[in-house]
């Protein structure tokens, strides 16, 4: 037992001095951690500090507020479904959590976004401490990662929760890896698993993590690459076919998946040039993180190709590669810093198009570890040599903060976050949509209409862009506009029920029922839990003349809201596409008795009944109506209603009435007969 006990710690200790590039290093000095922990958490709250201003903008309406998963928590749903094009169910049961306490509230979003943040910050410092054995570039590195401006977008945006979560848990994975490797306990490496699947089931590029461990113990652990060291991440890569497979299929799903499109408009070398830009924006950016936008859209190509930046592009990475390579061979870190972003980062760098963006700023959370890294290894070692680098670090650090704290309001709603980009991009379709879906939730539908219009005719083929165009012309009782926006709707993706819906509408409302009766069919019978839907089909159902089947689906309705006026008002109305006038005037006077002030009931049984001869009784519910509506349309009726009649001074003063409340059409008979009012 005793010599079991010896070989056991004689390996323990082989592994914690495990050959690596920083095992020389001194740490300069030692802090207390949970002094690192507040220090981290103080500099994000106090550099975030406007975010309590800023709203939910963008994706949050599909991943919050619309999304009747996280509304109504269905847990079936939030675990297996897809959501805006990803597989991330432990993100979306957070969202939903957080929905069931606050609702739209934005507060907590935020909240938990920011400690998420800081705790994010906090591991890399006990990872890249255990790593590299130098304080300052830990603190350093966990510092910069807390407050650089280029992470605004992860943690300032509530739907881009999963980048905080997939990259706690990563860390967390890699930490545990490290202990694993360190003791060879087994329960640290199921561990480390268990967190892998957590950090995939967050976000999906999680993916990378096993690329990650190869590369740390090649040149941190000095661990040779060989067939051996392989195996134990035989799991990881298993988890990582498994979870590419569903975000593959998750993208295409919801029309994500750009490959065909980008490879239509851009050929190989083009994408390869715009593949070069892409990886060197972010090293740019994390020493000049000015003018972020939310969307850097792909090139245009004005004279038949691409801008000469990105050839510039093309020329400068090889250099910097090569420079990266020359200095990693005098010290592995940095073959590894480079080598951590360029994992991180590759499944977003356009070599396989996801969306319409060439960069984002939230691609940037996890990958940014290696540069950041990087810088804080030069000043780390520049700080051992000379203390006045400490304070040019304090100095970098304050700027990252300034620009953080000038960043966040950007994202207090999709006007302030948007308008930017609209400067820089005036043209680009994402930029026009998502300004018109700002004023859209404004109701300012002019607006909304104008650059959603715009963003369609620039190439934006986005299916709810043309049904929300389609819906505004429809309310607007402009059904011929309307009907080439929703025809359009079922080219494009994402593929929504609401389509079939709009179509049954437009054409209903165009007394094309028979057409609409398909349309309508399909919609209820896709959700049938949708009184929109359903009540619809009723409407096209009464009009084909199906009344019976009508009342029948209005009844069932009426048990679930036996209140609601409009499903009564439709049920007598079947009866007057039937004919059958007197059980429609008998339903409306039930309706009138049980809500006095429902107009259109009095508008109905008025022509009924002077249809029916019984202009007086006619007249009498329209007269009541005239006295609770502005309108000046039942004042209107009345007149039409003497002047059929004959009695041409009795409808000459009800039309002087309508006219008084600027009925446009009593106006104009009292004018073409020279009646003054």
């Amino acid at each position: 037992m005793a010599k079991n006990r010896y070989q056991k710690s004689k390996r323990v200790s082989e592994a914690k001095n495990v050959a690596s590039p920083a095992a020389a290093e001194q740490p300069g000095f030692e802090i207390d951690q949970k002094w690192v922990l507040l220090i981290l958490m103080g500099g994000i709250f106090l550099s975030y500090a406007q975010i309590w201003s800023n709203g939910l903008v963008w994706d949050d309406d599909p991943y919050i507020k619309l999304n009747e998963a996280v509304k109504t928590f269905d847990l079936n749903a939030l675990l297996t479904g897809f959501h805006v094009g990803n597989f991330h169910p432990i993100t979306m049961l957070s969202l939903a959590v957080e929905y069931a306490i606050v609702g739209e509230n934005p507060w907590l979003y935020h909240f938990d976004n920011l400690w998420l943040h800081g705790l994010n910050s906090f591991v890399l410092y006990l990872l890249i401490k255990k790593l590299n054995k130098n304080t300052w570039v830990a603190l350093l590195t966990a510092g910069f990662f807390a407050l650089h401006p280029l992470h605004v977008e992860s943690v300032a945006w509530a739907a881009e929760r999963k980048d905080v979560l997939y990259t706690l848990f990563l860390l967390l994975s890699i930490w545990t890896y490290l202990k694993y490797e360190a003791t060879k306990n087994k329960f640290q490496y199921a561990l480390s698993l268990v967190l892998f699947i957590l950090s995939c089931l967050s976000k999906g590029m999680a993916v990378v993590l096993p690329a990650l461990l190869i590369i740390t113990d090649w040149w941190f652990l000095g661990k040779k690459l060989s067939v051996k060291n392989l195996l134990d991440k035989i799991p990881y890569f298993l988890i990582t076919l498994s979870f590419a497979y569903i975000a593959t299929t998750a993208q295409k799903d919801a029309g994500a998946d750009a490959t065909s499109v980008i490879s239509a408009a851009y050929t190989v070398s083009e994408r390869a040039r715009i593949a070069c830009y892409s990886f060197l924006f972010y090293w740019v950016k994390t020493l000049i993180p000015y003018n972020l936008l939310p969307f850097y859209p792909y090139p245009g190509k004005p004279n038949g190709a691409i801008p000469g930046i990105f050839n510039l592009a093309a020329a400068v990475l090889p250099v910097f590669l090569g420079i990266m390579y020359y200095l990693g061979r005098k010290d592995k870190r940095v073959w590894w810093a480079v080598g951590f972003f360029t994992i991180a980062i590759s499944t977003v760098l356009q070599i396989l198009p996801v969306g319409s963006a060439i960069v984002a700023d939230r691609y940037y959370y996890l990958s940014s570890v290696g540069p950041l890294f990087l810088i804080s290894l030069f000043l780390g070692n520049k700080i051992q040599k000379a203390a006045s680098w400490k304070y040019l670090s304090y100095a970098f650090l304050g700027v990252c903060a300034v620009l953080t704290f000038i960043q966040v309001p950007h994202w207090k709603n999709g006007y302030t976050l948007f308008t930017p980009a609209e400067k820089v991009y005036p043209q680009d379709a994402m930029v026009l949509s998502n300004i018109g879906w700002y004023h859209l939730g404004e109701e300012d539908y002019t607006l909304a209409k104008k650059y959603l219009i715009q963003a369609d005719n620039n190439g934006f083929k986005n299916a709810d862009v043309c049904r929300t165009i389609g819906s505004m012309y429809i309310d607007e009782g402009q059904y011929d506009l309307a009907l080439p926006y929703i025809q359009n709707a079922y080219n494009y993706l994402p593929v929504k029920n609401r389509t079939d819906w709009l179509m049954a509408l437009i054409l209903s409302k165009t007394n094309r029922n028979e057409e609409a009766y398909q349309y309508a069919k399909l919609a209820a019978e896709s959700e049938p839990d949708n009184f929109e839907f359903m009540h619809t089909y009723g409407s096209v159902l009464s009009a084909i003349g199906r009344g019976d089947e009508a009342r029948a689906l209005y009844d069932k309705l009426l048990l679930e809201d036996p209140e609601n006026l409009d499903l009564l008002l439709n049920h007598s109305f079947s009866y007057r596409q039937e004919g059958n006038l007197a059980k429609e005037i008998e339903e409306l006077e039930a309706l009138i008795e049980k809500a006095p002030e429902f107009l259109v009931a009095y508008k109905n049984i008025g022509l009924s009944l002077a249809e029916t001869g019984r202009n007086d009784e006619a007249l009498k519910y329209w007269v009541k109506a005239a006295e609770l509506d502005a309108s000046g349309d039942y004042e209107y009726n009345i007149g039409i209603n003497y002047a059929n009649r004959g009695l041409i001074n009795d409808a000459i003063e009800w039309y002087k009435k309508s006219a008084v409340k600027g009925k446009t059409e009593a106006i104009d008979i009292l004018t073409q007969n020279g009646v003054a009012f």
